[in-house]
């Protein structure tokens, strides 16, 4: 059966999404505020259509006859008032904006952060885990999380939110750039770096829309579950480019999160099994290139 989705945000994550959705033969609607984002949009097959989310200028320019809300946009900068802007305001503006519509939406789905986690012990987390502590960038998270799971059945008949963490593929490899500019890195080498593939990140929100058990209202992690620590990545990418391993700098001072992120709930919602389920599988692709 041939099936739509709408797309608000067209970044790293976004565009990957259109173009598995389009693979499906989906007839697919990108929104960004970006008109170069829009144009890559369009080259892959998308329709696009530009504006600013949180704004109300773009609510006529759309139809609500989707399948398939997603809501993937980027904060706009790194601020506390980007993500502000970006997150709760956009959020809280396509839910508006489906409430007044009544368009017949099976699924509205927000792409949150495993930064909601303040946990620092090196504990396994999961959905239920707590967020007190939480950073202030983390609680805007949570409280666009909210206004996702929250809507009326009005807005859409089925409510999802996809925790991703660190993000890396192809165009990201940040990580990568530092070893081999022989670059020294902050922070702890034995705290824990959860990763998710972009194309992994993809295909697991494509696996909660199309399933047919999911009832809604559910928080889903996504990520590839292996666990790896900072010290033990860096080692093997600058073995494999055979340079030396950068040293860590200010590893009393890293009080940064450290947590290990349980991917176990999407897997066996929707047989969901990530395509590069270590970091040496996913990052051995643009290493050899």
């Amino acid at each position: 059966m041939s099936r739509s989705i709408l797309i608000f945000g067209c970044g790293y994550v976004g565009l990957e999404l259109a173009r598995q959705s389009l693979n499906l033969g989906w007839a697919v609607t990108a929104f960004t505020r970006n008109i170069q984002a829009a144009r890559k949009a369009e080259e892959l097959g998308a329709k696009s259509v530009t504006g600013i989310l949180q704004d109300r200028e773009w609510w006529d320019q759309l139809s609500p006859e989707y399948d398939h809300v997603v809501n993937s946009v980027g904060a706009y900068t790194p601020s506390l008032e980007g993500y502000h802007q970006s997150y709760l305001l956009g959020m809280k503006s396509i839910v508006d904006w489906l409430e007044q519509t009544n368009g017949n939406v099976r699924n509205l789905l927000f792409t949150s952060s495993s930064s909601v986690y303040p946990q620092t012990d090196g504990s396994l987390v999961n959905e239920k885990s707590g967020n007190q502590g939480v950073s202030a960038r983390g609680k805007i998270l949570l409280d666009a999380e909210r206004v996702c799971l929250q809507a009326s059945e009005k807005s859409a008949a089925h409510r999802f939110v996809v925790r991703l963490s660190g993000l890396y593929g192809p165009g990201r490899h940040l990580l990568v750039d530092k070893i081999r500019r022989q670059e020294p890195m902050s922070g702890n080498p034995d705290r824990v770096l959860n990763l998710t593939h972009r194309d992994d990140a993809a295909s697991a929100i494509l696996g909660i829309l199309q399933s047919e058990d999911l009832c809604g209202g559910e928080i889903f992690n996504a990520c590839d579950g292996q666990h790896a620590t900072r010290g033990e990545i860096v080692r093997w990418v600058a073995n494999k480019l055979s340079l030396d391993a950068p040293k860590f700098l200010g590893i009393d001072e890293d009080n940064g999160p450290d947590r290990r992120v349980d991917n176990s709930k999407l897997k066996k919602a929707v047989g969901w099994s990530p395509k590069y389920p270590t970091f040496q599988s996913g990052y051995q692709d643009f290493l050899a290139s």
